[in-house]
């Protein structure tokens, strides 16, 4: 029988010899910044399969859109255990744990299909599963989400494009290096606040994931969107140590959902960025590429100064990643 059906059942015995004064409900809330995309998706796939392997023990609440607050809050939240989970962007995590900047790195990815393999490999899982440590949270799954772009009014067809342009980052100390190493000029901003900032002049350009311009309707402020090479955005899911303790015997099967929601949703991260790209061109805006030479530039620029940021654990993060890429581009 498959691993996966063994660790099922075997957590359903588990839970059938709970005792009743153990067999209390608990409600497990579910947060994210972002509103309609994949980390939604993710975390209704979730709930469902939280609620089926817990035997309707632990009730799904899903919070999109911040309404939780802000991702440095909820993160806040999960770390003192007043919020049970939450699934963002890998860079909106590197106060809590500089390892997570491993995931910001690019020239790892080659495509949406090599990122899911290259996550999904075992090796991956378990090196990455010991980031934030004694943080008060675990890793509970770590997704490739979609390609980075920058959504600006001037478009940048060149390198040379980007100089001086005031670019919203997120909180992410990698991607103001590596923005600086270009010569733009990084602003670390959550994303509630960009629309006001690009409408009115406070922001040139957004550096997001592509569906986020396209939910957001950026075209309606400036048309040009250009994709960076080799360039991905990781989302990453905590789960709060606390409650898992709370949970007792329903940890495994917490766990368990999640990779069965990994393996259910991961068809569909094509899906997202196509319909995403799909209403970007609706909204009248263009999809640009950079020139063959200027991609080469742009990892030349990028890599050694996201790099340079990584300490020694995430340096060796960073190592099990490329290895992963390469027996996974074979």
């Amino acid at each position: 029988m498959h691993r996966r059906h063994l660790l099922t059942l075997a957590g359903l015995s588990a839970l059938a010899h709970v005792p009743r004064a153990q067999a209390q409900a608990f409600t497990m809330k579910l947060s994210s910044t972002a509103s309609a995309d994949l980390d939604i998706d993710w975390l209704n796939a979730y709930k469902a399969q939280v609620e089926a392997a817990s035997l309707g023990r632990v009730k799904g609440q899903v919070y999109p859109a911040s309404q939780l607050g802000s991702a440095q809050r909820t993160i806040e939240g999960v770390s003192m255990g007043t919020v049970e989970m939450v699934l963002n962007a890998s860079g909106m995590y590197e106060g809590l744990d500089p390892r997570f900047g491993a995931l910001a790195v690019p020239g790892v990815f080659d495509s949406l299909e090599h990122g899911i393999k290259v996550l999904a490999d075992p090796a991956v899982r378990e090196r990455l599963a010991g980031i934030a440590a004694g943080k008060g949270v675990q890793l509970l799954t770590t997704l490739v989400h979609s390609p980075c772009s920058i959504v600006s009014r001037k478009p940048v067809r060149t390198l040379a494009d980007l100089k001086g342009q005031k670019i919203r980052v997120p909180g992410s100390a990698s991607l103001v290096a590596q923005l600086r190493q270009l010569g733009a000029n990084p602003v670390a901003m959550s994303l509630g606040e960009v629309l006001p900032a690009f409408q009115n002049g406070t922001l040139d350009g957004v550096y997001s994931g592509t569906p986020i311009p396209s939910a957001l309707k950026y075209f309606d402020v400036a048309k040009a969107q250009t994709l960076l090479p080799s360039t991905y955005i990781a989302i990453v899911g905590l789960v709060s140590s606390s409650f898992l303790q709370q949970v007792g015997p329903l940890a495994p099967a917490l766990r368990e959902a999640a990779r069965r929601t990994d393996a259910e949703t991961a068809p569909r991260v094509l899906q997202h960025v196509q319909a995403a790209e799909a209403a970007w061109r609706r909204g009248g805006g263009e999809m640009l590429q950079l020139p063959p030479a200027d991609a080469q530039a742009y990892l030349a620029a990028v890599v050694p100064a996201a790099r340079g940021l990584l300490g020694a654990e995430a340096l060796r993060d960073y190592e099990t990643l490329r290895s992963a890429a390469a027996r996974h581009r074979a």
